[in-house]
């Protein structure tokens, strides 16, 4: 398998700094690499973006590890690629089935905290939507996000409404997201009854819980890979038991993608989201090389299956 990354916007032979350490452990283990200008392809020139990489004789299956794209970018990656005889693992359809919340939403409705959302076409000045969407929480917490991305690092003011009924506060709080997010608002808007999590910390500057709560990799619907969400906070030995989430797995119409899930106070452990695994974060000091061992190996035992 390739393994594709973003080049650095300064130097295209030199990959982007924040993957650097992903990249040389990948290189470490043997992966074939290629880097993409992404600056080029958000632009819509796909073949500048693509310039680096030589198209193959046979089929050759690739990994993206990178930055997060609009879903129109990310065809254009796929179709560019194709071109060149290489696929991604995920097509666009199964991009998107990760990456937008509402497209994963059914399959695990049953296991994660009640959601609704408006498309970004009903937002413009429609609050009486959004009030009619605020409505089937009662007087319920809630948080809310777009297709894709929350602010929950602005936790007050852009993330947390504490009662979905009070009208004055969750105008203010969604006014701010809104505003925040302007041209990078992905799709429309996603409103989430609020859940305790078993808490471990507080964050430092924006007071935000910090709960205990596992990133999941999935590749080929098996459990793949496990990481602590949390970075520099400590977690206790407990594990959490991965039999429903496994099941859940199967569900999902994607061949690689995160499960993020957490501990409610009470006891439970629920999803919180699913994201498409090739632009999904790891940990910087977390086991990097152990994630991308279990990806080479993962290779080798389907490979001899067949």
């Amino acid at each position: 398998m390739l393994l594709i990354f973003c080049s650095d916007p300064m130097n295209k032979n030199a990959v982007d700094f924040d993957y650097e350490k992903e990249f040389s452990i990948a290189k470490s283990l043997g992966f074939s690499i290629l880097l993409i200008s992404l600056e080029e392809l958000l632009e819509g020139n796909t073949d500048k973006s693509l310039s680096k990489i030589n198209a193959v004789v046979s089929h050759e299956s690739a990994l993206y590890r990178g930055w997060m794209m609009k879903p129109r970018n990310y065809e254009d990656l796929y179709n560019g690629l194709q071109k060149k005889n290489i696929f991604l693992v995920n097509n666009p359809d199964e991009y998107m089935n990760g990456h937008w919340f509402p497209n994963s939403y059914e399959k695990m409705k049953d296991l994660t905290p009640y959601s609704n959302w408006i498309h970004i076409e009903n937002l413009k000045n429609d609050f009486d939507q959004i009030y009619r969407n605020l409505s089937e929480f009662g007087s319920k917490p809630i948080i809310i996000k777009d297709y894709v991305k929350s602010r929950k690092h602005e936790w007050n003011e852009s993330f947390f409404i504490p009662n979905a009924s009070d009208r004055n506060h969750a105008t203010k709080v969604i006014k701010n997201f809104i505003d925040r997010q302007g041209e990078h608002m992905n799709e429309g808007i996603v409103f989430r009854e609020f859940v305790n999590l078993e808490k471990i910390s507080i964050h430092s500057k924006s007071q935000m819980p910090l709960s205990k709560e596992y990133r999941l990799f999935y590749y080929q619907k098996q459990f793949l890979f496990q990481f602590d969400y949390w970075e520099d906070i400590h977690y206790d030995d407990e594990k959490p038991d991965l039999t429903i989430f496994n099941h859940l797995a199967q569900k999902i119409e994607s061949n690689f993608f995160t499960m993020d899930i957490g501990k409610t106070d009470s006891g439970d452990w629920i999803v919180i989201e699913i994201g498409d695994g090739q632009v999904s974060g790891l940990p910087i000091d977390s086991d990097i090389l152990g994630f991308y061992t279990s990806i080479k190996e993962f290779k080798v035992i389907r490979t001899k299956s067949l």
